[in-house]
């Protein structure tokens, strides 16, 4: 038997980390939204008994340590073990600000609590894969904001059920262009990084809260991004050329990248790339996801 989950993507505007003991109380608070590009990961029993995760196809145990730990700690939690084999399809580029170590801890556990049929409610689950990417560094908020997917509004820290989150659905398309990586961890460990990030965070999320838009919430990323050190120059240019085409957005946080909104985005998007030297490793253009994890596929 397998079990397939499929989990979208994230994107973070703004962020401010709450670092704590327990990693249950560690989090963050700020704003982001889940989209429609979904990473499955594919779980089933082997006879080896260990756990073994892989990557499109190739084998990652060692790498994808979140992923781990989350298995882990779910059969800690069951007072169980088996062998299982985790598949990760990612559609897109690890490490680059799209949450993708947040939405494969989420699969590891929904996809095993379905595979054993232990009945564990999605809240315990999501908490489990929070821990994980807390303990491994690779994030902070984004497992609570994937979860249940949604435009989010990350109000108290924690993980899911602890955490208080304001979700707003929203029918809108977003394109993201992504150059590389800006390793999370680096950031995370940096105590100078992190005292920038909480100076240029003021009051953001209560802002955003009392009157939602995606135009406030663009203006308030950017601006996050200039006063935290964390929007590079590429994407500054690209910004500034997306503003000739009527399109608003941000840097990916934390990504070499950036996110845009507005009408006509492939067209607009080709525009902008024709504009500039630098090719991207990848662009999406999708929509916003008003779901959250979802069971894909169970085979017997």
């Amino acid at each position: 038997m397998s079990v397939s989950i499929e989990v979208p993507l994230h994107v973070t505007g703004f962020f401010k980390a709450h670092l704590h003991e327990n990693p249950l109380y560690a989090g963050s608070i700020g704003a982001g939204f889940s989209f429609q590009t979904y990473l499955k990961t594919t779980v089933k029993i082997n006879e080896l008994g260990e756990i073994r995760i892989f990557i499109n196809g190739e084998e990652k145990t060692e790498e994808a340590k979140t992923s781990y730990t989350a298995a882990e700690q779910f059969f800690e939690r069951c007072e169980i073990f088996e062998g299982v084999d985790i598949f990760h399809e990612v559609p897109a580029p690890i490490g680059c600000g799209l949450a993708t170590s947040g939405a494969g801890a989420l699969g590891v556990v929904f996809g095993l609590n379905e595979l054993f049929s232990m009945g564990i409610n999605k809240v315990e689950l999501a908490q489990i894969a929070h821990v994980a990417e807390v303990e491994n560094k690779t994030g902070l908020g984004s497992v609570i904001a994937q979860y249940e997917g949604q435009f989010e509004i990350r109000l108290k820290p924690g993980a899911p059920g602890i955490g208080v989150v304001k979700r707003i659905p929203v029918d809108a398309e977003v394109a993201i262009i992504v150059f590389g990586e800006i390793p999370t961890p680096e950031v995370l460990k940096s105590e100078e990084k992190i005292k920038k990030i909480e100076n240029a965070f003021d009051n953001k999320n209560e802002i955003l809260a009392s009157a939602f838009s995606i135009e406030k919430f663009c203006e308030l990323s950017l601006e996050f991004a200039k006063r935290s050190g964390l929007l590079t120059r590429r994407g500054e240019r690209i910004l500034d050329i997306a503003k000739k085409y009527d399109l608003i957005g941000s840097q990916l946080m934390i990504g070499d990248g950036v996110f845009l909104f507005g009408d006509d985005l492939r067209t607009k998007i080709e525009r902008i790339l024709g504009e500039i030297e630098e090719k991207p490793i990848k662009v999406i253009v999708s929509r916003i996801d008003n779901i959250g994890v979802r069971i894909s596929e169970t085979k017997t």
